[in-house]
């Protein structure tokens, strides 16, 4: 058989253990996809298929499990090489629209925002503004901020970091451990962890995700993050995120992230 043609197995069958760990939260075994999808290979050939990404490092077997589950540098070749992000739907576009005509403060942005990201890519929400005073757009933006030299004279020294749908992730199979949940709850009180992936995402334009132990720090080594910046004009000044496990839905959150950034940018520049 040549190259391609294994690569191309290993990639069905890598692609079939992902999306059903996705959708499941539960390890997915060779008899399990021998029978629900037609890969044409039996569950001795998938097993073998299996071993192959094991030792790649693409997947692992928690405990004493017969089924494997993805690793970190799973998520990350499956993002990077095989995921196809899912279409915003009209009735979402129409939806992210409506919410965001009825924005006047930061206050506001910030709370349509997280409610728009909570519920339509089912994550936790976070939004983060550089340095911005709670100003009215209507009072101040068209008059003040418009003005890119002048820009500057409404940044204070903290930014503000807004987090909406934080009980969300609690609810997932993979937060029910205590340890998780207090790292996970200090991380958001504290802000600052977060805040330095978003500074940082600032640099360059895009999604960024940010995977697991992608994270660096113990205490975010089991979520994943998606983040895209929002503008006033050519500046970037936030940035919009969804934080979930690592068992994200990533191609639809992409999705999500990457269109609701641009719509907040959209709305800023109408004022």
């Amino acid at each position: 058989m040549l190259d391609n043609e294994l690569n191309a197995r290993r990639d069905r069958i890598f692609d079939i253990i992902v999306r059903s760990y996705i959708d499941t939260a539960e390890p997915v075994g060779s008899r399990t996809i021998s029978k629900r999808h037609n890969v044409g290979l039996s569950s001795a050939s998938i097993r073998n298929v299996m071993a192959d990404l094991e030792d790649q490092g693409l997947i692992t077997h928690p405990h004493t499990s017969a089924g494997r589950i993805p690793t970190d540098k799973g998520y990350r070749y499956y993002v990077d090489r095989l995921m196809e992000p899912e279409e915003v739907t009209p009735k979402e576009k129409h939806w992210v629209h409506e919410e965001l005509s009825k924005v006047k403060t930061i206050e506001g942005l910030a709370e349509k925002v997280s409610k728009i990201i909570s519920e339509l890519a089912e994550s936790t929400a976070l939004l983060y503004i550089k340095n911005l005073k709670r100003v009215s757009f209507l009072t101040y933006l068209l008059e003040e901020l418009v003005e890119t030299e002048r820009l500057h004279d409404f940044f204070e020294e903290e930014a503000e970091l807004f987090v909406e749908g934080a009980s969300w992730i609690f609810e997932q199979p993979e937060f029910q451990d205590l340890q998780k949940i207090k790292s996970l709850l200090q991380a958001f009180d504290e802000k600052y962890n977060f805040l330095q992936i978003f500074v940082k995402d600032l640099e360059e334009e895009g999604v960024h995700i940010h995977i697991g132990s992608e994270n660096s720090l113990a205490k975010l080594d089991n979520i994943s993050l998606v983040v895209k910046d929002w503008y006033l004009g050519s500046t970037p000044i936030g940035g919009i995120a969804a934080l979930g496990p690592t068992r994200m839905r990533y191609s639809k959150v992409v999705a999500i992230v990457d269109f609701v950034a641009d719509s907040v940018t959209e709305t800023v520049k109408r004022f």
